[in-house]
């Protein structure tokens, strides 16, 4: 029973973090079959390291602190950069957020095998070895990789100096702060907490790049929405608020129902992406091949735009469109104000509101025959 929750235990919490992380992509960029996907080559990783670690010990069997200290953390960490490296050179690949969310997803993929593979070795003691990679080896995994993923991120819409320079950088990081864990590690004696040292830099690093990234990307979306991207003003006004969709959207529930609701707000994620991926492109100009790959994504993304509005209809795009421009809203709230003075005096519809009495009387005049 030991081995069975163990192996529950080094699976549940690993992903419940990987979900946390995943909530950051406030733009929803990073599409989630890539972040399974990333998570199942993290674990395939786990192979060719494994094969390289028992190469070396055959090789220099007198040096296994060495090996274990030094030499597992560069190929494990390059071995997971590979699958990052690939995707990055991928259209679906946008900024540093997706790097982050991606390389914690590798990285996690690897530490939950490497997590069974000791628990296997290990069995009678499965829990406590479950509960104390859980909460060190899966996070230096992780962290490290998403430091991997960052760099890459940043690098693709860099300049041809940066492209090569962030992500050697990013391994040398993830590699140091791998190797100062595994060393920290062997030393007897030592305080758990000394254990955080190396995983709090990644910790501190990752959710600076989110926060960062959040802002950048609110920048990208100001700057691309417009007529270029068949986005009126007033669409572009409410993705701008889409920080907290809930409070956000919330006229569009109490007019329209959840059913309408979540059309539009797929409507404005949609539309946040085709902000972020069309300043994207202009860092990608100079490979032709990737450059190519977005376009197709954007113009695919903008008929799948056209369909979503479609599916609105107009009367509910016209409310969306008006709910955050001001000219729209002075319109609306001169007609309320209108409508509140007529009802005051025949003592109806009192504090219906704009809508209901718009809607009330279309139904009158449907009713009398005078609206086909």
């Amino acid at each position: 029973m030991s081995i069975v929750f163990g192996y529950f235990i080094a699976l549940a919490v690993p992903l419940l973090i990987l979900s946390f992380i995943h909530t950051f992509d406030f733009y929803q960029t990073g599409q989630f079959h890539i972040v399974l996907k990333c998570l199942f080559w993290g674990g395939v990783t786990f192979a060719p390291a494994t094969f390289a670690n028992w190469t070396l010990t055959h090789l220099w069997p007198t040096n296994q602190d060495a090996i274990i200290h030094f030499a597992a953390p560069i190929y494990e960490e390059i071995f997971k950069g590979l699958v990052l490296l690939y995707l990055v050179r991928r259209a679906k690949f946008t900024y540093s957020v997706d790097g982050a969310i991606y390389g914690f997803a590798v990285g996690t993929g690897f530490a939950v095998v490497e997590n069974y593979v000791y628990i296997y070795l290990n069995s009678s003691t499965a829990t406590q070895i479950a509960f104390q990679r859980i909460f060190l080896a899966n996070l230096i995994h992780a962290f490290s990789s998403a430091s991997i993923g960052i760099t890459l991120g940043i690098s693709r819409l860099g300049t041809p100096k940066a492209r090569w320079r962030l992500p050697v950088f990013g391994l040398l990081l993830a590699i140091g702060q791998h190797m100062l864990f595994n060393i920290l590690i062997g030393i007897e004696g030592i305080h758990p907490v000394i254990f955080f040292l190396p995983i709090l830099p990644g910790i501190l690093f990752i959710f600076y790049i989110m926060q960062r990234g959040k802002k950048q990307a609110r920048g990208w979306i100001k700057e691309k929405l417009g007529i270029e991207n068949h986005v009126t003003r007033g669409e572009a006004a409410l993705v701008d608020h889409l920080a907290d969709p809930e409070d956000t959207l919330y006229p569009v529930v109490e007019r329209f129902g959840t059913e309408t609701t979540s059309q539009v707000e797929k409507l404005l994620y949609l539309q946040a992406r085709i902000g972020i991926k069309s300043k994207a492109l202009d860092g990608l100009r100079g490979n032709n091949t990737i450059y190519k790959a977005v376009k197709a994504e954007i113009n695919e993304m903008r008929t799948e735009m056209k369909k979503v509005q479609r599916e609105i209809g107009l009367y509910a795009m016209l409310f969306v469109r008006g709910l955050f421009t001001d000219e729209m809203t002075s319109v609306w709230e001169q007609m309320q104000s209108k409508i509140e003075k007529l009802s005051a005096v025949t003592n109806s519809q009192k504090g219906g509101g704009l809508w209901l009495s718009l809607e009330e009387r279309t139904k009158s005049s449907a009713k009398d025959g005078r609206l086909e």
